[in-house]
């Protein structure tokens, strides 16, 4: 998908942190917008076939996440998984989590929506004093304009969580994260759409990573 880790559409915390490893689903606290974004995803997303995934693998199976993330009700759905989940860990960690980012073009839709549904609930009052600020992590940085790798203005130290729409080995979460905190940030956790159980947890083991589906729910 967005980098070298993420599904490509060819055919044929913080470090060490308390919660390495842990397997609890983000948004534990709503299943029925769980059940219903697995089920959107079975239906628009899981695709069988012959595919060639951007980690070099080849697969019979392949996760379409964009027909989620760029579909009206799954990015709604993503979205607010997600920021229910960060909210949690702000408050179970007695520490804001202040940013949301990833790799573009993955990351796009769906950093820039929970960055939104953050500044409605801090809005609202709904127990979040500020908004999350969203940026996007380049590949390499652009040739014109400001050059950056990272967009948008992220404060040295700020806490943030890394979203990739789909973790097959884990290589271009990493060098995400690699670039979040080359710029200063401190990595609260890290979070996917899907994992595809093919090393990507066991490489991401020393951060707080946490999926909201794996591969072997949907009985693959």
């Amino acid at each position: 998908m967005s980098s070298s880790d993420a599904e490509s559409g060819a055919p044929g915390g913080a470090p060490a942190n308390p919660g390495a490893g842990s397997t609890a689903h983000p948004g534990a606290g709503a299943p029925a917008a769980r059940d219903r974004l697995k089920a959107l995803i079975q239906e628009k997303c899981v695709l069988h076939g012959d595919f060639l995934l951007a980690s070099g693998q080849r697969s019979k199976v392949y996760f379409d996440c964009k027909r989620a993330t760029l579909d009206p009700e799954g990015l709604h759905l993503i979205a607010t998984l997600i920021l229910d989940l960060v909210d949690d860990l702000a408050r179970r960690d007695g520490r804001p989590i202040d940013a949301i980012g990833g790799p573009t073009i993955g990351a796009d839709p769906v950093v820039g929506h929970v960055a939104g549904l953050s500044w409605e609930r801090a809005a609202a009052h709904e127990g979040r004093p500020r908004p999350l600020r969203a940026f996007l992590v380049r590949k390499e940085s652009k040739e014109h304009g400001t050059r950056r790798v990272i967009e948008n203005e992220i404060p040295r130290g700020a806490r943030a969580v890394i979203f990739e729409d789909v973790v097959t080995t884990g290589g271009s979460t990493l060098e995400a994260i690699r670039k979040a905190e080359e710029a200063g940030l401190e990595i609260a956790a890290v979070v996917s759409v899907v994992d595809r159980e093919q090393g990507g947890a066991e490489a991401l083991d020393r951060y707080r990573y946490l999926p909201i589906f794996r591969k072997s729910e949907f009985g693959l």
